[in-house]
């Protein structure tokens, strides 16, 4: 792709707008940087603008957007929100996100995991497996680290896994993976996205370059997978109707999938033209059936790659998982403290609950946060059975108590702090306290990371408190 001398808006300046900038410094461009934040905001931008960077804050003026020959969209930006963005598409201004810019710049092979959960630690799993085979990988896109940032440094040997959620997604042209991981589908984003149909069909833009070299992996056992994705089983299992040229793969815990992998008992198998055992689940470090079928997914791609099985295997036991999702923090006085401040929907929050092997139904969960559209009702039947409190924080706890109403008892916190020090008392003793929230964290916290560190300052905090005999009531 020719840049040099073109006009390029970059719309965003967030962690993604900034990389963009830096890449597009590089091709000699005439770069325009919009966005809606104050300059206030931001610091150490006039180096930028000794380098000929033109920066627009405030409303965005679609008229000096329109001078632009290429528009590049940060993933924060939502094309329903601003309609007009779609609209210079049909004035010959061409609008692309940050992925389709790098796409267009990458030499080596492309693994793409997107779904609504699980895609930061199957993304992540998947270049350990490369990395402890010894082959070159880049952990890159939503999992904080923009695909831009770093496409020039991939050789035509080498792969970039990216995690790509569906926002990327919302302008990419020809972005074509060789590998698609789709996790799961779920409700999430209804507060950017007018309806669920509308948020597949931008998810499925993953798909629309797929090619019959191209291999895609999706999980059977997930509803919403298969009403969206349905297979022909009859005649071709492999084939998906609307996706008729990629290799497809299943992966599942529940069943014995026609082609993919699945678990036999205490065996990961792969099955294709032949049948191999490639990995005891029992040897898994981490915790959860949902972490069984990140394992099997991200699995996938070294098998096909011809990765050596036993590299393979070195690989899944020796990965410890992601901060924030299902993380051990402590153990005192018979409770366990558990951080899965990364549960920002619903369907998050059920897999988390059903992860936790808890029969004395003593598990205390703190939930709640900046609302994204979620139906929290879905919930009820996994709490009646397996939780005994619900403590809520944040914007969303009048909503959540309504849909939950007589499922589970519920109290309110102010702060973090009082959430965890009400969970401790009702929890024990021997019970857990689980942080899944469900919900967005931008109303008490500036990201889910925040959320998650605040929460295991408060525990190993009370857990001081408790040592020292200050023990709050």
């Amino acid at each position: 792709m020719k840049l040099e001398n073109k006009k390029v808006a970059v719309i965003g300046f967030g962690l993604t707008g900034r990389a963009v900038v830096d890449f597009l410094l590089k091709k000699k461009v005439n770069i325009a940087v919009f966005d809606e934040k104050s300059s206030r905001v931001f610091e150490n931008i006039r180096g930028l603008k000794e380098k000929g960077v033109r920066f627009y804050f405030g409303p965005f003026n679609f008229e000096k957007i329109a001078e632009a020959e290429l528009i590049v969209m940060s993933p924060g930006v939502s094309s329903f929100r601003f309609p007009e963005f779609k609209k210079l598409e049909q004035f010959n201004r061409e609008v692309v996100s940050e992925i389709e810019l790098a796409f267009r710049f990458l030499k080596g092979k492309l693994i793409c995991v997107t779904g609504t959960n699980g895609k930061s630690t199957t993304a992540t799993l998947v270049h350990n497996l490369f990395s402890t085979a010894g082959r070159k990988s880049f952990l890159l896109g939503n999992i904080g680290v923009p695909f831009v940032s770093q496409v020039e440094n991939i050789r035509c040997d080498e792969y970039a896994v990216v995690e790509v959620s569906c926002f990327q997604l919302e302008h990419a042209k020809s972005f074509k993976p060789d590998y698609v991981i789709l996790t799961n589908i779920s409700a999430d984003h209804l507060d950017r996205y007018p309806s669920m149909k509308s948020y597949v069909e931008t998810r499925k833009n993953i798909f629309k370059n797929i090619t019959s070299e191209d291999k895609i992996i999706l999980n059977f056992d997930d509803p919403l997978t298969r009403r969206y994705f349905p297979a022909l089983p009859r005649k071709r299992p492999e084939v998906l109707r609307g996706l008729p040229d990629g290799q497809l793969y299943w992966f599942s815990r529940s069943s014995e999938v026609h082609r993919g992998v699945f678990v036999r008992g205490n065996n990961f198998m792969f099955r294709d033209k032949e049948e191999i055992i490639f990995f005891k689940s029992s040897e898994l470090p981490l915790i959860g059936l949902h972490m069984v079928e990140n394992a099997l997914a991200a699995s996938l791609v070294p098998i096909l790659e011809g990765i050596e099985i036993g590299l393979i295997q070195k690989g899944l036991k020796s990965f410890q998982g992601l901060k924030h999702r299902i993380e051990f923090v402590t153990h005192f006085a018979g409770v366990d403290f558990i951080n899965d401040s990364k549960a920002t929907n619903v369907d998050a929050v059920l897999k988390a609950v059903m992860s936790l092997n808890s029969t004395s139904q003593r598990i205390v969960i703190i939930m709640g946060g900046k609302d994204k559209g979620g139906d929290f009702s879905l919930l009820k039947p996994v709490l009646t059975d397996k939780v005994k409190l619900v403590v809520l924080i944040g914007e969303a706890a009048s909503k959540i108590c309504t849909q939950l109403n007589g499922a589970v008892r519920i109290k309110k916190a102010r702060s973090m702090q009082e959430a965890v020090r009400i969970s401790f008392e009702e929890a024990k003793p021997q019970g857990i306290v689980l942080l899944s929230p469900g919900c967005a964290s931008f109303d008490m916290f500036n990201s889910f990371e925040h959320r998650g560190e605040l929460f295991k300052e408060e525990v190993l905090r009370l857990k001081k408190d408790m040592t020292e005999g200050e023990v709050w009531t």
